[in-house]
């Protein structure tokens, strides 16, 4: 079943709308433990404030890239002209094969929408999958090496 571009992209806008907020809450929590009193070390081996200093760096990674993509959807417009033709950023791909998906293209993967009972991912060209079905048509088959072994695809259509 077809799902409706435009509304793919307001389900995508508000996951990562509710995802950068949670990231920011807890980044914020990550910084007041880097500096926390508690986390002060007690010993050489004592490696908690390190630690914390980590998960901060790490949240605020993943803050800045969330950022970029919620930047990215705001620009986007599902009225700008489109070739449906090949998969490239800002598509919307079904998928059959070893696995029934739903992907959208976008500069930087990693989030996922639920829009009419189906979930759509969203993923990069940099990504295998995203590498390996680039520039390719509907009716198009193709495969991917994942950590649980090779699947394969055929790209049902392309909006």
């Amino acid at each position: 079943m077809a799902l409706d571009k435009a509304q793919v992209v307001l389900a995508l806008k508000a996951v990562l709308q509710e995802a950068l907020d949670a990231v920011e809450r807890m980044a914020a929590m990550a910084r007041d433990e880097t500096t926390s009193g508690e986390t002060r070390a007690e010993g050489k081996y004592d490696t908690r404030a390190t630690e914390a200093s980590y998960l901060a760096r790490g949240q605020a990674w993943r803050i800045a890239e969330l950022r970029k993509l919620s930047a990215w959807f705001e620009t986007f417009s599902v009225d700008r002209p489109f070739d449906p033709c090949t998969v490239r950023v800002g598509a919307l791909v079904e998928l059959t094969g070893d696995q029934d998906e739903t992907v959208f293209v976008a500069p930087i993967g990693g989030t996922k929408a639920e829009v009419d009972g189906q979930i759509v991912r969203v993923i990069s060209l940099a990504s295998p999958m995203g590498s390996a079905m680039a520039q390719l048509e509907a009716t198009d088959a193709f495969e991917v090496d994942t950590p649980r072994g090779m699947l394969n695809f055929e790209i049902v259509s392309v909006h």
